[in-house]
């Protein structure tokens, strides 16, 4: 018997899902939290169907294209360092492995860090197949003492350098470049909240040690997920690439162990939508830091050189004393916080076995640090009821 032959007409009606299946998928929120303490915004589905068509059009999904190659460039100009210089990844973490990866930095060495960032730093450090050894931060820097690392880095069996820039702080990247070319061992800067504070003309521009950007749902600028790699040299930022693409280095023959870590065309569409808006973004970003730095009490220590020409999405307050019934009054009036970092990556159970340095300042500002709520729709109302309430928590507290 003769079979039908098959249309293979573009029907566009049989992708449209029909709407009796669509069902709600809005999340569960507290019933008791008034102000949560993130709320992410990325750009609107009208802003991003533009750049969905296009990737309808070209059929091009994944694998470096075309809206990838033009985010890959744009966030370039951003940054001032040119299209070649930058590394698209799936997420910072990722990012970070790539990086020291890249620098061919021996397996099993020491890579120097501080305990004081988030978790995710070790993380990386870890899937570099390198052992962290935690050092502690100053208290008007929150980082290491640079005197500290140089003179730790001489060891034999230190491999690599690795700094944070706290929470987008700038950071004095010619001191640590400095450190690099002395000590002889690269400096990877954990720049995952600095997206603005790198942009041309900004308070700290790329120099020679490589700089990984987180751009999470939860940053400043948010793809939802992913990461870049900014590097002086346009070779280690293909390395990376390399590294990030199975290895495939013009042929489909791995040259390297590695791993999948592009980012899709749908990924490069948010951010291309994102960049589209990013004056305005930029702007609420910046008016919620002015009302908070008029607003928090002068008892609380605050993020380096905080709001001064740079916006980043979190603000965390370090308080003269234990934040934990500072947290629970606020709860208690239905604020929401975090402790972003915790209380060190050294009290982390994955990493407590990691050799380390004593940690007065870590410890300290990990039992006395909390996040307030931060996004960029909160108003003038809301911020002066949270600095309110923290003011009122303080004095209880001194009480």
């Amino acid at each position: 018997m003769a079979t039908q032959p098959i249309d293979l007409k573009d029907d566009s009606s049989a992708f449209q899902a029909s709407s009796t299946t669509i069902r709600s998928l809005a999340p569960h929120r507290p019933d008791h939290i008034d102000i949560p303490v993130a709320l992410p915004r990325l750009p609107t589905t009208d802003c991003i169907t533009p750049y969905l068509r296009q990737i309808d059009q070209n059929r091009w999904y994944t694998n470096q294209g075309p809206l990838c190659d033009a985010l890959q460039d744009r966030l370039g100009q951003f940054w001032g360092v040119g299209y070649e210089r930058v590394a698209l990844v799936t997420n910072a973490t990722t990012g970070l492995s790539l990086a020291l990866r890249a620098h061919g930095i021996p397996a099993g060495t020491r890579c120097l860090m501080p305990s004081w960032t988030f978790t995710a730093s070790a993380a990386a450090v870890v899937g570099a197949n390198l052992r962290p050894h935690f050092v502690d931060v100053c208290p008007a820097t929150w980082c290491p003492d640079p005197a500290r690392i140089e003179h730790l880095a001489k060891a034999d069996d230190v491999g690599a350098i690795f700094i944070v820039a706290p929470f987008g702080a700038p950071l004095d990247l010619d001191l640590w470049d400095g450190i690099a070319e002395r000590t002889g061992r690269p400096v990877i800067i954990d720049a995952a909240a600095a997206f603005d504070t790198l942009r041309d003309h900004g308070p700290m521009r790329p120099r020679r040690s490589t700089i990984v950007v987180s751009l999470h749902a939860t940053k400043v600028f948010g793809l939802g997920e992913g990461g870049a790699v900014l590097t002086h040299d346009p070779a280690l930022a293909e390395h990376v690439r390399t590294l990030a693409r199975f290895g495939f280095a013009g042929s489909r023959s791995a040259q390297y162990p590695a791993m999948n870590a592009k980012i899709s065309e749908y990924t490069a569409a948010v951010g291309l939508a994102g960049l589209d808006y990013w004056e305005p973004m930029r702007a609420r970003w910046r008016n919620v830091t002015e009302l908070y730095r008029r607003a928090l009490p002068s008892s609380v220590i605050l993020p380096p050189d905080f709001g001064n020409n740079w916006v980043s999405a979190t603000l965390t307050a370090i308080c003269p004393t234990d934040a934990g019934p500072v947290t629970g009054y606020l709860a208690a009036h239905g604020v929401q916080t975090v402790s972003w970092w915790g209380t060190g990556c050294h009290t982390q159970p994955a990493y407590a076995h990691c050799t380390r340095d004593p940690l007065p300042v870590t410890e300290d500002y990990g039992r006395c640090s909390v996040g307030l709520p931060f996004w960029q729709d909160l108003s003038a109302e809301q911020i002066t009821y949270v600095c309110d309430l923290l003011n009122k928590a303080l004095k209880l507290g001194n009480t």
